[in-house]
């Protein structure tokens, strides 16, 4: 399943890159996250599924084709009793007026357990969880800035 999408934020892309690339930002961001533990670029997360039944993963994510303040990509993946996932993300961020403008991608796989919200239902739900943990990010950014 693909998605993506664009977001702007009113900061500049040197903040958003760090923010995006930082684990204890993507934690907070992210309700799902229940803990992250963060050696570089090397994080080990426990995640909540937002599916039912309350699943709980432990997910391997790797940052990779950082281009700072421009590129990155995060590459997630778990394995568990309850089936696998993957998570293939990307982000670019280009200066736009005084913000900066992000577009967004992610190939999410899933087999098992974790399949078992077909493609319509899942991606719907993905992409909210997305955009929530981008408005947390944006609304974090702002509240730095006016300190």
């Amino acid at each position: 399943m693909q998605i993506h999408g664009e977001r702007r934020f009113d900061a500049t892309p040197d903040d958003v890159f760090r923010a995006l690339t930082d684990a204890d930002e993507m934690a907070s961001a992210f309700s799902a996250i229940e803990l992250v533990e963060a050696e570089g670029p090397h994080w080990k997360m426990k995640v909540r599924a937002p599916l039912p039944g309350g699943l709980k993963l432990t997910l391997s994510v790797h940052v990779e084709e950082l281009r700072e303040p421009e590129h990155a990509r995060l590459r997630a993946w778990s394995k568990g009793l309850g089936g696998r996932i993957s998570v293939n993300s990307s982000f670019d961020l280009a200066p736009d007026g005084s913000g900066t403008l992000m577009r967004w991608s992610a190939e999410v796989n899933a087999a098992g357990l974790l399949s078992g919200l077909g493609r319509q239902e899942l991606a719907p739900v993905a992409t909210h969880q997305a955009e929530r943990a981008l408005e947390r990010i944006a609304r974090h950014l702002e509240a730095a800035a006016a300190t």
